[in-house]
């Protein structure tokens, strides 16, 4: 996650110590323990799928892919293809959140959301290709959801093959009211 992009939004849409984190591959756990030390959050939940004490040992994509979730701060650093973990963001935000999408190019080869973006439907793409056509899907793969809206969206400079993008999404609610009369 860039510093950048994460201070804007931090400051920005969470600077009232509300903010619930949801960090979906907490690894060592260093960037957010240096974030909550400038920024105050009401919850920190940090998962991974590697064991390590102090965190949840769980598969953060079926989490999110779970309706009632209550985060508004979702860190998605999966240094891979983040688009399993972004679509249970989208299917089942019921608030308006932040998100920070790491997207690396290792294996993006294995992302089938890739390949269907891209309209090359069952072909076998080898991953040295298919990383660089990822940059070709990634407006794809952030606005394919009905149920969500970009509210802003910061993609921070890097210095590696990483990406790091900043979203401010909120949901979609369908007009409740009667359709007018004639």
């Amino acid at each position: 996650m860039s510093q950048v992009s994460c201070y804007h939004f931090l400051a920005k849409y969470h600077g009232d110590g509300k903010g619930r984190v949801m960090d979906c591959c907490n690894g060592s756990g260093r960037i957010w323990f240096h974030l909550r030390r400038e920024f105050v959050v009401a919850s920190y939940w940090g998962m991974d799928v590697k064991e390590k004490r102090g965190r949840l040992k769980v598969d953060s994509s079926r989490v999110l892919a779970q309706p009632g979730w209550t985060e508004d701060i979702i860190d998605i650093d999966t240094y891979g293809a983040p688009w399993k973990h972004f679509d249970g963001v989208t299917a089942n935000a019921q608030h308006a959140c932040t998100v920070f999408l790491t997207i690396g190019q290792i294996s993006m080869g294995t992302d089938r959301r890739i390949v269907e973006a891209l309209g090359l439907g069952q072909l076998t793409i080898p991953p040295g290709i298919a990383c660089k056509l990822h940059g070709l899907a990634l407006s794809y793969c952030l606005t394919r959801s009905p149920r969500v809206r970009i509210i802003e969206a910061i993609e921070a400079r890097s210095r590696g093959s990483a990406r790091y993008i900043g979203l401010r999404l909120e949901p979609i609610i369908a007009d409740a009211s009667p359709a007018p009369t004639t």
